[in-house]
């Protein structure tokens, strides 16, 4: 009988198990360059009252964020969420907050937060809220006990919760008693907070803490420009402030700004060390993305994109920028991309293939319309033009309705629909991390091809290369500036599906009003 040496199997078991763990290792590490969770995600902007229905009572909830999930994440792409605010308000879009603690009773409770959240965090999808500091409402206990004070003459902590005067200082300003004035920069209802006062600092970082404590992965911060009003510098000293406690906290949370204002003043912003401010100066009817677009000034579009990632990196390297094409606040994109589906494809390749993190509009990757009247650019989200079950009622006062376009259900299966040509963008980078991760560097395509975006986003020395053609025609560039011998095509998003993208011989035929993807 033949004897086995069992230390040399054992050895041997030794090897084969490290060399298994290494290569494991080093196949998840593959796989993070791909799917890193290092604060880049696509985001998906959600007002709940409208987004769907669960309990039928024509007001959506947090449930129906939670039951959408695979829609947001599949059938969209997005990997991350932003809540329009959840806190309990007296009003329809909740920008007046009476509990910081909580969530309104008519999206459900605590506990079905606490859901939605694992319930995305399963899939790989963060959650960021919407965290209202300029003001409270008039109704929030803080402001009651203010007022109440100020009438009996009594001290109380709240009362330097808020921004009291003996003066009536005029327009942003509201008589509360016999004597007093209020700040209230927005409307009467909207009394601003005192943001100096220390005791209301601390309380800032406690209602953070609660809710990071719940999960939830980042904050988007309203008004930041009204902070302070007319002051940028106390503006940014109290966003530095905010990011460091928030991030002392948890130091992967994603902090976006609303800063609407010029590109200019959104770039000093950067200096709070906050991670992204949207990029109004590229969005709505009149910025850069439509402009480039309308005029097909391809080549200007590819400087200026260079020119401003360069510009927010200078001021804070890790600053990630935040597109988007329409907001609660805009009329939505398909108004003013004309309705015309091309326009719409293109628009949204415009905005989403770039560095940083981009923010879809609920309801943008179908096409839904809606302008005026805030009310109207919140309507219920389209999930079907026949079957009701989850579609809201629209919110009071609102004016408008959809029509013209498909309900998600029937343009989830058109492969040439809106919503697929979002998912294979974001599928495109997803298979591509440079695009959302990388530095720009601009490619001469000529001035005589001036309709071609082209731009190389470099990753962990891997590059990528970025072509929309703007054009109604096809357009021939040559590579000879590009090691094109190493280069194959990547992906390609067309308006047309019988056109498709050709590398021979040194050059690239780019079809009309396309994308295409070379590495």
């Amino acid at each position: 009988m033949k004897k086995f040496d069992l230390s040399k199997i054992s050895k041997s078991i030794v090897v084969f198990v490290v060399v298994m763990i290494f290569l494991l290792s080093s196949c998840n590490s593959e796989e993070k360059i791909v799917k890193v969770s290092d604060g880049f995600r696509n985001y998906y902007e959600i007002f709940v009252r409208s987004f769907n229905d669960t309990n039928k009572d024509g007001i959506g909830d947090i449930n129906g964020v939670t039951s959408k999930l695979d829609y947001i994440s599949q059938s969209v792409g997005a990997d991350g969420i932003w809540l329009m605010p959840i806190m309990p308000s007296p009003s329809y879009h909740k920008y007046d907050i009476t509990d910081y603690y909580s969530i309104d009773p008519k999206y459900g409770s605590i506990k079905d937060f606490e859901s939605l959240i694992d319930q995305a965090h399963k899939r790989d999808v963060k959650v960021i809220i919407d965290l209202v500091l300029n003001h409270t409402s008039n109704l929030h206990p803080w402001f009651d006990n203010a007022v109440k004070a100020l009438w009996e003459g009594k001290e109380s902590k709240y009362s330097d919760y808020y921004n009291f005067t003996l003066e009536d200082k005029g327009q942003g300003y509201s008589k509360i008693t016999d004597k007093y004035y209020y700040e209230c920069r927005f409307v009467s209802n909207m009394p601003d907070l005192n943001l100096d006062n220390p005791m209301l600092r601390e309380e800032i970082l406690e209602i953070t803490k609660f809710w990071i404590g719940k999960g939830v992965d980042g904050f988007r911060l309203d008004a930041v420009t009204s902070f302070y009003t007319g002051d940028n510098a106390k503006n940014i000293e109290f966003l530095s402030w905010l990011n460091k406690g928030i991030k002392a906290m948890k130091t992967d949370a994603y902090i976006v700004g609303e800063a609407w204002s010029d590109s200019g003043t959104i770039e000093e912003y950067y200096k709070s060390g906050i991670d992204s401010f949207f990029n109004f100066p590229y969005s709505q009817a009149s910025g850069e993305i439509v402009s480039a677009l309308n005029n097909r000034f391809g080549t200007d579009y590819a400087n200026k994109l260079k020119l401003w990632n360069s510009s927010i990196e200078k001021i804070n390297p890790t600053a990630k920028d935040a597109m988007f094409l329409s907001n609660h606040d805009n009329g939505r994109s398909a108004g003013f991309l004309m309705r015309n589906p091309v326009k719409e494809k293109m628009a949204a390749a415009l905005y989403l293939l770039t560095p940083g993190n981009p923010f879809i509009y609920y309801g943008e990757e179908l096409g839904m319309t809606g302008s005026g009247k805030d009310e109207n650019k919140r309507l219920p989200m389209l999930w079907s033009l026949t079957d009701k079950s989850g579609i809201t009622s629209p919110p009071p006062g609102s004016t408008q309705t959809i029509d013209g376009i498909k309900g998600a259900d029937e343009q989830i299966k058109d492969n040439e629909s809106l919503i697929n040509y979002y998912r294979k963008i974001l599928l495109i980078k997803e298979r591509n991390p440079e695009i959302a991760r990388g530095k720009i560097t601009v490619i001469d395509v000529g001035q005589a091809n001036r309709e071609v975006c082209a731009f190389a986003c470099t990753f962990n020395e891997k590059k990528v290369y970025v072509f929309h053609n703007l054009s109604e025609k096809d357009i021939l560039i040559s590579l000879d500036l590009l090691d094109w011998k190493n280069l194959e095509i990547r992906d390609f998003l067309v308006t047309n599906a019988e056109a498709k993208p050709l590398l021979k011989n040194g050059s690239i035929t780019l079809p009309a009003l396309s994308t295409t993807i070379l590495r």
